[in-house]
């Protein structure tokens, strides 16, 4: 079988009909165990690419493929939607408050493998203990949660999906400097464990330069540049990319080794 998990062939991707193209052209290949990057200011279209892969939204004109299917027309209960997961901005919104950490990963060990509720329990408080959370703390809801430990649990429910693929939109954008060190170090270290590839979208270079291989650097809904993330960082050869990084403070980059 091919390691060969997302294809995008020049896609473009409109949110109504007869609207500007959000982004166009797009073309990205993501493989088993890979890290890639998609960089760029707000309005650059990032998080439009990053919704066309997880099948929240569809092409308009070419195509985005998980493990050689379309995601326009899967069924919902569809087992190859189990093979990307989306790890959200804001970890709050994004979390029922009503359901407790524990709750919330064992409502989706219990609708997708069928698991009786005891049988879920055990396992989400096994993929909890995973992300770092245990003991009282995984019964709590998100309101008597800190913003890292939201995150966590945020993860902790795309993982009990079995995902191949993770596609983390600004994941620690909402998080005080020491606490994105702390998620971004989770997120390596599963990818380690469990082979994971990871599609980190990202304003902040700081941040896909400590995650990535690959980048792509995104303005006005197109791609400018793409490579080695470290070359591309050191040696950018589009304007807009040597732009982003004259802004950063205090280079060297943040989290670089």
């Amino acid at each position: 079988m091919s390691d060969l998990l997302l294809e995008v062939t020049d896609a473009e991707f409109r949110y109504a009909k007869g609207s500007a193209p959000a982004a166009t052209g797009i073309n990205l290949e993501v493989r088993a165990g890979e890290a890639v990057g998609i960089v760029g200011e707000s309005g650059s279209g990032k998080t439009t690419v990053g919704r066309g892969l997880v099948g929240s939204l569809h092409p308009s004109a070419g195509a985005v493929l998980v493990q050689g299917r379309p995601w326009k027309g899967m069924r919902r209960r569809d087992p190859v939607r189990r093979v990307v997961q989306m790890v959200f901005q804001d970890p709050y919104a994004s979390l029922n408050p009503m359901l407790s950490a524990q709750a919330t990963v064992a409502e989706v060990v219990r609708v997708w493998d069928g698991a009786k509720a005891d049988v879920a329990t055990v396992r989400a408080e096994e993929i909890l203990a995973e992300v770092g959370l245990s003991g009282e703390v995984i019964r709590r809801r998100p309101a008597g949660l800190s913003g890292g430990q939201r995150q966590r649990v945020g993860i902790a429910r795309a993982l009990a999906c079995g995902p191949q693929v993770l596609v983390a939109d600004e994941p620690t954008s909402a998080l005080d400097v020491s606490v994105q060190a702390n998620v971004l170090n989770l997120m390596l270290d599963l990818r380690a464990r469990r082979g994971l590839a990871i599609v980190l979208i990202s304003h902040d270079l700081a941040v896909v330069d400590y995650l990535t291989d690959r980048a792509l650097v995104m303005l006005n809904g197109k791609v400018v540049e793409q490579g080695d993330t470290r070359t591309l960082l050191q040696h950018p050869s589009h304007e807009y990319t040597k732009t982003l990084i004259g802004s950063i403070p205090g280079k060297p980059l943040a989290f670089s080794p």
